[in-house]
C-alpha cells in the first residue's frame, strides 16, 4: 500500500515540506512542554476553573452595578468546539444584560468589538470567552453601549 501511495501522481503535489515540518515540530514540542496550556488563549479559556470565571462575573456585575445598570450573573454551559469538538460543553459564568435594543449589534461595531449571545432576551457574556486581561475593556465598551442605547 505504500509503495501504491509513493508512486502515485498526487503524492508529490501533496508531500510534507520543510517548512511544514518544521511547523509541526515546533507545536509538537509546544504541546510537550506543556507551554501551550499557558500560552494559547484557547487553552487557557478552557482550562479556567469555574469559581474563578464567577468572581469574574461577580466583579463585572459589581461594576455595572454601581453604574446603574441592570444585570445579573447567572449560570451557562459554554460550547468548547465546533469542528472539533461538536456538542461539548463546559460549565461557566456570564453576565446577562437585559436586551437593550441593538445591543449586541452595537458592541460588536465598536473597538474593540465584543461579542455576546442572546439568551432568554438577555444578552449573555461568557467569562470563559473573556481572557482577564480583558475584563476591563469589556467593562468600557458594555457601559459605553448600553449608554448610548439609553439615549437613543
Amino acid at each position: 500500500m505504500i509503495a501504491r501511495l509513493r508512486s502515485h501522481p498526487l503524492a508529490r503535489a501533496l508531500r510534507v515540506g520543510k517548512l511544514t515540518l518544521a511547523a509541526l515540530n515546533a507545536t509538537l514540542l509546544h504541546y510537550v512542554r506543556e507551554d501551550a496550556l499557558t500560552s494559547l488563549p484557547v487553552w487557557q479559556m478552557m482550562g479556567a476553573r469555574l469559581p474563578d470565571l464567577q468572581a469574574r462575573v461577580e466583579s463585572w456585575r459589581e461594576a455595572l452595578a454601581a453604574a446603574g445598570i441592570p444585570c445579573a450573573a447567572v449560570a451557562v454551559q459554554s460550547t468548547v468546539g465546533g469542528g472539533s469538538l461538536p456538542g461539548e460543553t463546559l460549565p461557566s459564568a456570564a453576565l446577562a444584560v437585559p436586551d437593550a435594543a441593538g445591543l449586541l449589534a452595537r458592541l460588536r461595531q465598536g473597538q474593540p468589538p465584543v461579542v455576546g449571545r442572546t439568551a432568554d432576551q438577555q444578552a449573555l457574556f461568557d467569562a470563559r470567552t473573556v481572557l482577564p486581561a480583558q475584563d476591563a475593556d469589556l467593562l468600557a465598551a458594555l457601559k459605553a453601549a448600553l449608554i448610548e442605547a439609553w439615549q437613543t
